[in-house]
C-alpha cells in the first residue's frame, strides 16, 4: 500500500510540474505574441489536441467552435510545437512582431526553456524555413537525410513539415524528439488532403504519425481568424479544447451550455476520423457513445442534426470515416440519401461504355446517377488499370462537418481507385458518376459503367435541341448536367425540365469565360472545363470557388436561365461571375487585403460584356461606395481602412478602369503570366510595388503617388524604376 501511495504522490508531483510548465509557456505566448497572423494570404488548417500531454497555444474558429491553429506537447524527453500553416513563420509572417515573438518563445521552450543552440533543417524542405531559423540567431545545421537526426547533438530544434516526407521517415523524427530534441512542425491538413491523393488521416498522414502519439493531430478542416486576420492566443485554457475534455463533459450529469456543447461536438466529431484504428485511449469511449444510434440518423433541411445531438453526430462521423477509409465495399443505402443527393423514383437503369480522353484531366461525366446502396461495376479495357484512374460518385466538394446544423450527411461523395480490370462497389448516398483522370496522361480508353439511373445529360456537339427536348431532359435521375468543353453545370433535374434548348446557355457562358480568359491572359484552350454544382448546404460562404464552384440549391434555377443572366440583376448573377473570377485570379497581382477585390475585375468585366452593365450601373455606382471612399480620403488614406472594405478598395481600381479602360489591365496581367521565378514578387510589398510600376509604365503616366496610399506605415514609397525597366 505504501508503495502505491508513493507512486501516486510521484505521479501527482509530475502532473503538477507538467501543469506549471504548460501554464508558464501558455502565459508567455499570451503576453508576448498576442495572436498570430498570416501575412499576404493563406488559410490554416487545424491542430487538434487529444489531451494531456498536449495543450493549445493559438486558436481560430471553425464555424462557431474555437479550434487551435497552434499547439504543443511534451513527448518523453522532448517537446513538439505544431503550426497549421507555414505562413505564420514565413518571411512575411515574421515581419509581424507577434509572429516573431511566438517563434522565439516556441524555440526557447523546445530547447528546454533556454536559448536554442542549434536549428536543424532537412535539405528537402529546409528552404521554406530559412527565415525562421535565421531569426533564432544560432547555428543552423542542414541535414541531407532524416537518418542524420540520429547523430545530431542535443539540445537542438528541428523545423520541419512532416508531410514533405514519407510516412516511414517519421519514426526517425519521433526518436529524435523522444531522446530530448525539439520539433517545430507545420502542416495544412486540408491542403494535404487536396493535393496528396490520400484519403485517411488515420493511416496516411505523416504529421499524425509523428505528433499523434504526443496527442497532436490534424484533419481536413480550415480555420478562420477570430478578428480581421488575427488568430488569438489562448492563455491558460479552461475551455473544451481537447477530446479528453469533451468526453469528460459528456460524462457529466448536467446539460451542457450551448457553447460547451458546440465545442464538445466539434472535438468529438473531429477526432473520430483521425484517431488510429488501434487507439485505445479515446476510440473505445467514442464508440461507446454511439452504440445503437446509427440507424436513427436522418439529417435533412427540415430536420437538421444540431450540435446538441452529439451522439448522433459522432455516430454519423464514425460511419462516414469508415466508409471513406474503405470505399471499395458494397454499402446499403443510408436514409439521409433522400435529403441529398436524392433517390430516383424510377427503376430505369443502364450500363454504358464511355470513351475517356486521357489528355483532359479531372472529371469525365457518364450521364449516370448511382442509386444509394445499389452496386455499380466499372470495367476497364486491357491496360487501363495502370493509368491511375478513379471512379467518383457525387459532385459536391463540400464537407459540412463544422456546421452547427447538418442539413444533410456532411460527407456524401467518394472516389475509388480503378486498379483492377473490374471494380464493383456501392455508395450509401449515391450521386452522379465520373471517371477521374490524373494530370499528364494521353490517349483514350473505354470504360464501362453501370447499372445506374440515366440522368439528363446534354453534351455540346453530340446532342441537339430536338433529342434533348424529346427524350434526354426527361431521364429520371434527380440531377442533370449540361456540358461543353469549357463548362459543366450540375443542377437539380427540376431546373431543366422546361429548358427547351441548352445551347444558348452554353453560348452565354462561353462568352463569359472568354472575358475571364482575356482579362487574365489565360492560355487557351483550357486544360479542362470549369464546373458549377448546386448543393442543399455549402461548407462555406453563400457560394464558393473551386472545382467545382459550389452554389446554393435555390440559385440553380438562375444559373441555367439565359434571360435572368442577361438581365444582370445582381442578386441573381453577381455571385456566379464572382466565383468564376476567383478561379482566374493570379496571386502575383493579388496582394494582402485584395482577394475579394481583384476577383471583382472579372465580375465587373462580365457584367459589362454579358449584361451590358458598366461598373457604375452595378453596386459600384451606389452612394454608399462613394461615401466610403470620401471618408477614406478625408481620413488620410489609412491602408488598414482601405483593406477592411472590399468595395471601398475596388473603387480605387474602378477609377483606373474608368480612366484607362480594361486594356492596361489585360496587358499587365499578360506580363505576369510570363514572369520568370526571379522576376515574380517575393513578398506583399513587392506585389504592390510591381502593380504601381507596371501599370504606370503601361498607361504612360506616373501613378506611383496614387499607389503610395496602399502602404503599411514605415514601408518605403513606390517610385518609378530609374532604368525604365519592366518592374
Amino acid at each position: 500500500m505504501r508503495k502505491i501511495n508513493i507512486l501516486a504522490a510521484c505521479m501527482t508531483c509530475m502532473c503538477f510540474v507538467w501543469a506549471q510548465d504548460v501554464a508558464s509557456f501558455q502565459r508567455e505566448i499570451a503576453e508576448k505574441a498576442k495572436g498570430l497572423e498570416i501575412v499576404g494570404g493563406g488559410i490554416p488548417g487545424t491542430i487538434l489536441v487529444a489531451g494531456r500531454p498536449a495543450f493549445p497555444l493559438v486558436a481560430g474558429r471553425v464555424g462557431k467552435a474555437s479550434v487551435p491553429v497552434a499547439a504543443a506537447a511534451t513527448f518523453e524527453k522532448g517537446r513538439i510545437v505544431a503550426l497549421s500553416h507555414e505562413g505564420f513563420i514565413s518571411h512575411d509572417g515574421l515581419a509581424k512582431p507577434s509572429n516573431r515573438e511566438f517563434l522565439l518563445a516556441s524555440l526557447r521552450w523546445l530547447s528546454g526553456d533556454a536559448a536554442p543552440k542549434r536549428i536543424c533543417l532537412l535539405k528537402h524542405c529546409g528552404r521554406k524555413f530559412v527565415d525562421a531559423a535565421t531569426a533564432a540567431q544560432c547555428a543552423v545545421q542542414v541535414l541531407d537525410r532524416v537518418d542524420e537526426l540520429d547523430a545530431v547533438e542535443l539540445p537542438a530544434v528541428l523545423i520541419v513539415n512532416p508531410e514533405s516526407y514519407p510516412l516511414s521517415k517519421m519514426a526517425k523524427v519521433r526518436e529524435f524528439v523522444k531522446r530530448g530534441g525539439g520539433a517545430l512542425c507545420t502542416v495544412v491538413g486540408w491542403g494535404w488532403l487536396q493535393v496528396s491523393g490520400k484519403t485517411s488521416f488515420q493511416t496516411e498522414s505523416s504529421f499524425n504519425a509523428l505528433a499523434g502519439p504526443a496527442g497532436l493531430y490534424t484533419n481536413g478542416d480550415s480555420v478562420d481568424p477570430v478578428e480581421g486576420k488575427r488568430f488569438a492566443t489562448v492563455g491558460s485554457a479552461s475551455r473544451i479544447w481537447s477530446c479528453e475534455a469533451a468526453l469528460a463533459l459528456l460524462d457529466g450529469k448536467a446539460e451542457a451550455k450551448e457553447d460547451d456543447a458546440r465545442q464538445a461536438s466539434y472535438m468529438l466529431t473531429a477526432f473520430g476520423p483521425v484517431l488510429p484504428p488501434d487507439d485505445r485511449q479515446y476510440r473505445p469511449a467514442l464508440e461507446k457513445i454511439v452504440e445503437g444510434s446509427l440507424h436513427s440518423i436522418v439529417p435533412s433541411p427540415r430536420n437538421p442534426l444540431t450540435v446538441k445531438q452529439t451522439a448522433d453526430r459522432l455516430a454519423l462521423s464514425l460511419f462516414l470515416e469508415n466508409w471513406q477509409r474503405n470505399p471499395e465495399k458494397v454499402y446499403p443505402a443510408h436514409p439521409a440519401a433522400r435529403a441529398y443527393p436524392g433517390v430516383p423514383e424510377s427503376k430505369q437503369r443502364e450500363t454504358r461504355t464511355i470513351t475517356v480522353d486521357l489528355s483532359v484531366p479531372r472529371w469525365h461525366g457518364t450521364g449516370l446517377f448511382a442509386v444509394a446502396g445499389e452496386p455499380v461495376t466499372v470495367t476497364l479495357e486491357d491496360g487501363a488499370e495502370r493509368e491511375g484512374l478513379r471512379v467518383r460518385i457525387g459532385t459536391t466538394e463540400c464537407r459540412n462537418v463544422t456546421h452547427d446544423k447538418w442539413m444533410r450527411a456532411p460527407v456524401v461523395t467518394v472516389e475509388v481507385p480503378l486498379r483492377k480490370a473490374v471494380t464493383t462497389f456501392s455508395s450509401p448516398f449515391g450521386g452522379m458518376i465520373y471517371v477521374v483522370v490524373p494530370h499528364g496522361k494521353s490517349g483514350k480508353v473505354n470504360v464501362k459503367v453501370g447499372p445506374a439511373c440515366p440522368a439528363p445529360w446534354f453534351v455540346q456537339g453530340r446532342d441537339t435541341a430536338d433529342t434533348w427536348k424529346k427524350s434526354i431532359r426527361s431521364f429520371p435521375a434527380p440531377f442533370a448536367e449540361i456540358e461543353s468543353d469549357q463548362i459543366v453545370f450540375t443542377v437539380p433535374s427540376s431546373c431543366i425540365r422546361e429548358l427547351d434548348d441548352p445551347q444558348p446557355l452554353l453560348d452565354l457562358w462561353k462568352e463569359a469565360l472568354e472575358v475571364d480568359a482575356e482579362l487574365t491572359a489565360l492560355p487557351l484552350p483550357r486544360r479542362h472545363a470549369e464546373r458549377i454544382c448546386a448543393d442543399v448546404q455549402l461548407c462555406m460562404g453563400y457560394m464558393h470557388s473551386g472545382y467545382p464552384i459550389m452554389i446554393p440549391w435555390h440559385s440553380a434555377k438562375h444559373l441555367v436561365n439565359v434571360q435572368t443572366l442577361r438581365a444582370g440583376r445582381e442578386d441573381d448573377v453577381w455571385g456566379f461571375f464572382h466565383e468564376m473570377g476567383h478561379n482566374h485570379q493570379n496571386y502575383d497581382w493579388t496582394f494582402d487585403g485584395t482577394t475579394e477585390v481583384t476577383v471583382n475585375f472579372f465580375t465587373l468585366a462580365c457584367m459589362e460584356r454579358i449584361c451590358g452593365r458598366k461598373p457604375r450601373q452595378t453596386k459600384m455606382g451606389s452612394a454608399d461606395v462613394q461615401q466610403a471612399y470620401a471618408r477614406w480620403e478625408k481620413a488620410g488614406h489609412p491602408y488598414d481602412m482601405w483593406k477592411g472594405d472590399p468595395f471601398l478598395a475596388l473603387e480605387f481600381f474602378v477609377r483606373l478602369r474608368e480612366r484607362y479602360g480594361w486594356e492596361p489591365f489585360k496587358k499587365m496581367f499578360a506580363e505576369y503570366r510570363k514572369l520568370t521565378p526571379a522576376e515574380r514578387p517575393k513578398n506583399d510589398y513587392e506585389k504592390r510595388q510591381q502593380w504601381a510600376r507596371r501599370f504606370s509604365r503601361i498607361v504612360g503616366e506616373d501613378l506611383c503617388e496614387q499607389f503610395n496610399r496602399l502602404r503599411n506605415p514605415g514601408e518605403p514609397p513606390f517610385t518609378p524604376p530609374q532604368d525604365g525597366g519592366q518592374k
